[in-house]
């Protein structure tokens, strides 16, 4: 397994629309061995996901976070040529980080509900719907795909702040969620 460069905002890369794969080439060695490549270089890099833009492939291949799996561990997704459906008008907010702009995050709202049809890892057609936190992080790894960045989804440019600041200046809770309850921040400083 190989660390990747990530790809950051500024290069072409993260702008193309990514090329479908092939679902008879999943199971094939160059695509298995980039799924290895990609998910050696999110744990190196310390992220929630990685789209394959973001270590200058353009095709259409995340490693997608945001879940557990039954025995409470973190699950990663291999998701491959997604199609996402919005399944409800409500809206889920954070502020959102990433690889390829690092040091920086921005307040996002996107659908808390959304149905996902891809292929995983090994080839197999699989459909999932997910809700707040995995949804976003669903939604933030297909947008790579579409040369889309969470950059573009700030709706209030003063909800874009540096990581170190929106630490120390905003509320944890609003920061680290979303949300605005500050029974999160009151249990932050206890």
């Amino acid at each position: 397994m190989a660390i990747l460069k990530i790809a950051r905002l500024g290069h072409p890369v993260l702008r193309e629309k990514a090329r479908p794969i092939d679902p008879k080439k999943i199971t094939g060695p160059e695509v298995q061995a980039l799924i290895r490549d990609m998910y050696a270089s999110m744990i190196e890099y310390n992220g929630i996901g990685l789209a394959a833009p973001q270590v200058h492939t353009s095709l259409q291949l995340a490693l997608v976070g945001g879940e557990e799996d039954e025995e409470g561990r973190p699950l990663i997704r291999v998701v491959i040529n997604p199609e996402v459906e919005v399944l409800s008008d409500k809206k889920f907010g954070m502020y959102e980080g990433c690889l390829s702009v690092p040091g920086l995050r921005g307040y996002v709202e996107r659908p808390s509900e959304i149905r996902v049809k891809f292929y995983d890892g090994k080839g197999r057609r699989v459909e999932i719907e997910l809700e707040g936190y995995p949804a976003v992080v669903m939604q933030h790894e297909c947008d790579h795909l579409q040369g889309v960045l969470y950059v573009d989804r700030i709706e209030d440019m003063t909800k874009l702040v540096y990581e170190e600041e929106g630490e120390r200046f905003l509320p944890v809770g609003e920061f680290i969620d979303g949300s605005e309850d500050d029974s999160l921040e009151e249990a932050a400083h206890e």
